[in-house]
């Protein structure tokens, strides 16, 4: 976290009156010696994106892995327990919402087993939060927020009969 702050030191340092020859030099030296002091921390700020998709990828194979039980044909699951503070706001949230939209979603409780499992594995432990096929929305999300990704005109799988 040290690249964030190089950068805004020297963005901020750029001196009063920099439009002047003498000024915008001045900043300019102590650029390229900052630059050659941090290059190991500006290194690793560049090379940062491909590290982020390689986590996003093993986050992505790791939902295409678990989806089909965890889902088990839903579009969205909850992950609530009972002593969480906001789960019943969460599911009742999400029952109107999928209501509305025709759609179905599957509730688990991380006092069994196997949802404490899926948790583990998605390096989740606190409730509620949300999978979706391509997502996990952690914490309790505001309805506006599970109609972005609910809604029909945005959902990737196709919608489920109303059942529960």
């Amino acid at each position: 976290m040290r690249a964030p702050a190089v950068v805004a030191a020297l963005a901020l340092a750029l001196p009063a009156g920099a439009d002047e020859p003498a000024a915008r030099d001045a900043f300019e030296t102590e650029l390229r010696a900052a630059i050659l002091a941090n290059g190991d921390v500006i290194a690793k700020a560049m090379a940062g994106p491909s590290q982020m998709q390689r986590h996003i990828q093993n986050d992505l194979s790791l939902l295409d892995r678990l989806a089909p039980d965890l889902l088990a044909g839903h579009p969205i699951a909850v992950f609530t327990t009972e002593t969480c503070e906001s789960c019943a706001t969460a599911v009742k949230e999400l029952t109107a919402i999928t209501e509305r939209y025709g759609i179905t979603f599957i509730q688990h409780d991380l006092s069994h087993p196997q949802p404490a499992r899926w948790a583990a594995a998605l390096g989740l432990t606190n409730a509620p939060f949300y999978v979706l096929p391509e997502m996990v929305l952690n914490g309790h999300m505001p309805p506006v927020v599970l109609e972005k990704h609910l809604s029909p005109n945005t959902m990737k799988t196709n919608p489920q009969p109303t059942h529960k």
